[in-house]
Order: structure tokens, then C-alpha cells, then sequence
């Protein structure tokens, strides 16, 4: 578990898919997901029914040695410290080693699973890249999500998995979108340098702001709802006024292509992503958000920094990259502390759950696999094993357990995980 003092998790709680529809209860924690109720095996277990388990593993029936796996699967996370003894015990009998690290290796594996497609942006056929659902956002309240593509956005509500309606149709697209803090309004970035605001309960344009020439990939708005954050290919991050579209700022000697945006939860500090060519080195950057000055560079990735998360406490930043790997930092000191290996391509984004204990990454291509990972080991605790033709952004819903996907197939998914 990362330090740190975590926020509660406030708003909607997503508990299961039940008849088509999603179940939502309000709660103030997401800890009261009736999921995290240990099951009988869990509550009948004790040390001693572990023990003589883990000496069964040994035993000379084959059934029996079989059937103490079983149980102790059964049993879950309490027999994981008295099993990965065993395993790591060089001195005991190698295959009880070998079925102790086999029910370890179950228990700590979570699951995860599609629960819902929702649907695809699909015009454009005669460019692949026109189905691809480029971007998604939730809602303040956990009920509704954006999502963008090359043909427009959609508005979806969640309980029922239904499109509202889709609007800002353009032959250009969107590379980036973002709830404000009013869960009525949005902003999207469009791959020909505009910024949008929209109305989405009316599907309305409310404003463009004009000035970036290149994609703009990275949109949000600051706490408070005023000012719109926007961070473009044109190698610039500039301010405005989302009530009036103007400019307010831009920030000083941003000097490279940005990839992706993030607001710590303070909204003291924007954390941005990019690639510097010529060095082949993907950097990661802190800025006074009030200043505009960097504060910070922190280096590590080799390839494209993709996306930037803060957990919500703040001290920790996720960030992934086009060199297969995520890496979790500290912000005080810019200091990397875990990277996290598995995905075999392109790693589009990661986020933290609303804990900070674990982070959930997507990939592309080659690797179309939604991954689990433990944030305080940097060990990867699941994978998807539903087939895509490729991941790019994920939003988090506020029960750590599920969260949204776009695709490069179009489509739109819910997944959830048990544990």
C-alpha cells in the first residue's frame, strides 16, 4: 500500500450487473461493495484448518495432496503468508513447493471481466481509424460518461448501458475530453487544435477556443469549474476562461510535443507527458499550475509518455508509455519508485483506483489486454483475457472495481474485477 493519507471515496457505488442493467446504491466508501463480504470458506478458516492444509500438500494420496489445493484456494487471501512460505522454503520438498506456489499464484490472480460493450463510433469505414473510440470521461456523480471518436461525441448512462445522444459531429474528431465539475458541461480537444465546451444534456456548443494549430491532446477543467486547461501537439499548454472561451495564459518553455494532462487533486500542480526525439526519452513533467513554470522533469520512460494520473491523495503519479511500461512516482521529490513490466506493446494509459493501492493500465495492438497491478510491489495481480483489437483510455469508477475502456475497434466496455 502506497503512503499517504487516501481521500474517501465519495459518490455512486457500482456494485453488479444484474438483468441488462447495472445495480447502482449510494454510498459514501466504496469499501461497502457487498463484494468485499469474505465468503463462508473465508470465515469458517483459522490457522490451524491452514496448517494442516499446507501439511497435506505433502500427503501421499494424490486426492488428498489435490484436495488441499483446492481448499486452500478456497480459503483466499488468509493462507497466502503461510503458502508463499512454503513456496520460497528451499528446504522443503519441491513439489510442495510447487503446489503451494501453484494455490498462491490462484489467489492472488484476480480476475477480470468484461461486464458490458456499450456500443461503437463507427463511421468512416474506409479508415480504420475513424471506428476508434478515442477518449472517455465520467461524470462527477459516477452515473454518466462521455465518449469521443472520429465522428462525434456520445453520452451514456451507465445503469442502462444506453447512448442519451451523441452530438459535436465533425469530420475531424476529438483527441481529448473532460468532465467539469458541474457534471453538465465538457470539454473536448479536436484533432485540428480547437478546444470545445458542450452542454451534453442538450448536446449543445456552449463555446471554441481557438488558438492551438496542432492536435490537442490533453482537456480539463480546474476544481472550480473557471478555467479550462488545454495541452496540444503545437508544443504549448495554455489556460482559458470557460465562461467567456478567452485565453488567460500560457505556460513558459513547454518546448515539446504534449501527449496527455493531469491536475493534482490541490489543483496546485499539472503534470504533463511527452517525447523528446532526439534524446528517445519519454519525460514526464511537473508545472506550477498558478505560474505556468516547470517545477520539475522526472525521466525514466524511453518512448512516448501516453497518459498521467495522481492518486488521489496526490503524492503518487501513475504514467505510461509507448515502451511497454507503467511507473508510478512520488511527486514530492519527482523520484520514481515501482516500475511496472508486463504489457508485451504500445501501453496507451494507467490510473490508480481511488485507494491508491492498486493501478489499472490498458494496452494496444499486439497486447489488447486490460492489466491489474499491486501499486506497493509493482507485481501484476490480473489480465483481461476478452479479446480486442486494442485499448486507449480508461476512467475509473468511484468503487475501484470497475472501470470504462475505449477501443480501437470503436467500442465501449465495462470491466470488473472480484477482489
Amino acid at each position: 500500500m502506497l503512503t499517504g493519507k487516501h481521500l474517501p471515496v465519495q459518490g455512486m457505488v457500482l456494485l453488479a450487473a444484474l438483468s441488462g442493467g447495472l445495480v447502482l446504491f449510494a454510498g459514501s466508501d466504496a469499501t461497502k461493495d457487498k463484494g468485499d463480504k469474505p465468503e463462508k470458506a473465508n470465515l469458517a478458516a483459522d490457522t490451524e484448518d491452514i496448517d494442516k492444509l499446507v501439511v497435506q500438500l505433502g500427503a501421499a494420496s494424490y486426492q488428498e495432496r489435490e484436495e488441499a489445493v483446492r481448499r486452500l484456494i478456497a480459503i483466499g487471501p488468509p493462507a497466502l503468508g503461510a503458502l508463499r512460505r512454503i513456496a520460497d522454503d528451499k528446504r522443503a520438498d519441491p513439489d510442495v513447493r510447487l503446489r503451494a506456489a501453484r494455490a498462491a499464484f490462484a489467489i492472488a490472480t484476480v480476475k477480470i471481466e468484461m461486464v458490458r460493450r456499450f456500443g461503437a463510433h463507427t463511421s468512416g469505414p474506409q479508415d480504420p481509424s475513424f471506428r476508434r473510440a478515442t477518449r472517455v470521461a465520467l461524470s462527477p456523480d459516477g452515473k454518466h460518461a462521455v465518449t469521443t471518436g472520429a465522428d462525434n461525441i456520445r453520452y451514456w448512462d451507465l445503469a442502462s448501458g444506453k447512448q442519451i445522444r451523441a452530438f459535436g459531429g465533425t469530420a475531424q474528431g476529438y483527441r481529448s475530453v473532460s468532465f467539469a465539475p458541474d457534471g453538465r458541461t465538457i470539454a473536448a480537444g479536436g484533432r485540428r487544435g480547437n478546444v470545445y465546451l458542450f452542454d451534453v444534456h442538450m448536446g449543445k456548443l456552449l463555446q471554441e477556443m481557438k488558438g492551438h494549430t496542432q492536435e490537442v491532446w490533453g482537456v480539463l477543467f480546474t476544481a472550480d469549474g473557471k478555467q479550462v486547461v488545454s495541452g496540444s501537439w503545437d508544443r504549448s499548454i495554455r489556460v482559458w476562461d470557460a465562461a467567456t472561451g478567452k485565453p488567460v495564459r500560457s505556460f513558459k518553455g513547454v518546448g515539446n510535443p504534449v501527449r496527455c494532462l493531469a491536475l493534482s487533486p490541490d489543483g496546485k500542480l499539472l503534470a504533463d507527458g511527452h517525447f523528446v526525439a532526439n534524446n528517445r526519452q519519454g519525460v514526464v513533467r511537473l508545472w506550477d499550475m498558478e505560474k505556468g513554470t516547470q517545477v520539475r522533469a522526472m525521466k525514466g520512460h524511453e518512448a512516448d509518455v501516453t497518459s498521467v494520473a495522481f492518486s488521489a491523495d496526490g503524492h503518487f503519479l501513475v504514467s505510461s508509455s509507448f515502451d511497454q511500461t507503467v511507473r508510478i512516482w512520488r511527486v514530492a521529490e519527482g523520484k520514481e519508485v515501482k516500475c511496472l513490466k508486463g504489457h508485451t506493446a504500445h501501453v496507451e494509459c494507467a490510473v490508480f483506483t481511488p485507494d491508491g493501492r492498486r493501478v489499472v493500465s490498458c494496452a494496444w495492438d499486439e497486447d489488447p489486454t486490460l492489466r491489474l497491478w499491486d501499486a506497493a510491489s509493482g507485481k501484476q495481480l490480473g489480465a483481461s483475457e476478452e479479446r480486442t483489437e486494442g485499448l486507449l483510455s480508461i476512467a475509473m469508477l468511484p468503487d475501484g472495481r470497475h472501470v470504462l475502456t475505449t477501443g480501437k475497434d470503436g467500442a465501449v466496455r465495462l470491466w470488473r474485477w472480484e477482489r
